[in-house]
């Protein structure tokens, strides 16, 4: 059965593991180059081993003015792929048998699958930009929404019970948050958890800070709907002494 593995190798213990792939009879496939995202650039060897069947690819990473030793001494047809990975990526090879000195391509600039243009440039940052852009509004967004949706309950909490505020708060999220709510929607349905005590507290507090800045005669009137209803308001008097 045919396999294939990747194992990443460091440049400086290339030479001595082909050198062993070599004694061992295994057959040199391809060399290429490429060049990632990050403009890093990672060379790959292939090799084959007859008699299991399998593929074994060596990822060699390289660092800027790494110059790569040749394995044309073990492996001659490689001559062929060390020539054009110089001519087309500029990766400098050592002790090359057969060398074409840049020449095995004629091509009308130095590396050129290396160049990016000016053009391309501009695209590239311009869509960067762009991405950077989107992702501030979708965080500034839900940030708003849970910020609304927090005074909102806030505001309810002085006419309508605790249960009934918190279920209004989570249906005006997900009216704000489409995307969240319909993520929510697929998950299975699970049993409301009982409120922390810390946030029932921290509820009542914002409910009474509200309270506290109204004009004495609806303060008066918000706190008797809530103590008809048994909902007793912490005391932040000496909370706003001391700021």
């Amino acid at each position: 059965m045919y396999t294939t593995s990747f194992e990443e190798l460091p440049l400086g213990d290339l030479l001595a593991r082909v050198q062993t792939l070599r004694h061992q009879g295994i057959r040199f496939v391809q060399l290429c180059a490429e060049r990632g995202s990050d403009d890093a650039m990672n060379m790959l060897y292939t090799f084959y081993d007859e008699e299991h069947d399998a593929a074994l690819n060596l990822i060699v990473p390289l660092a800027a003015g790494d110059v790569v030793p040749s394995i044309q001494e073990l492996y001659f047809s490689s001559f062929t792929f060390e020539n054009e990975t110089h001519d087309l990526f500029g990766v400098p090879f050592a002790n090359m048998k057969l060398d074409f000195a840049g020449h095995f391509f004629n091509v009308a600039q130095d590396a050129p699958m290396t160049i990016l243009s000016p053009e391309q440039k501009a695209a590239r940052d311009k869509a960067a930009k762009a991405q950077a852009a989107k992702a501030a509004r979708e965080v500034k967004a839900a940030a708003a929404a849970r910020e609304a949706a927090e005074d909102t309950s806030a505001e309810r909490a002085l006419t309508t019970s605790a249960a009934e505020a918190d279920a209004a708060a989570v249906a005006e999220v997900n009216k704000l948050a489409p995307r969240a709510a319909a993520e929510a929607a697929e998950k299975p349905a699970a049993a409301a958890p009982a409120p922390a005590e810390d946030a029932e507290a921290a509820r009542l507090a914002k409910t009474a800070a509200k309270i506290a800045a109204m004009p004495p005669e609806k303060a008066a009137a918000a706190r008797a709907a809530l103590a008809a209803k048994g909902i007793v308001l912490p005391d932040i008097s000496d909370q706003k002494e001391g700021e």
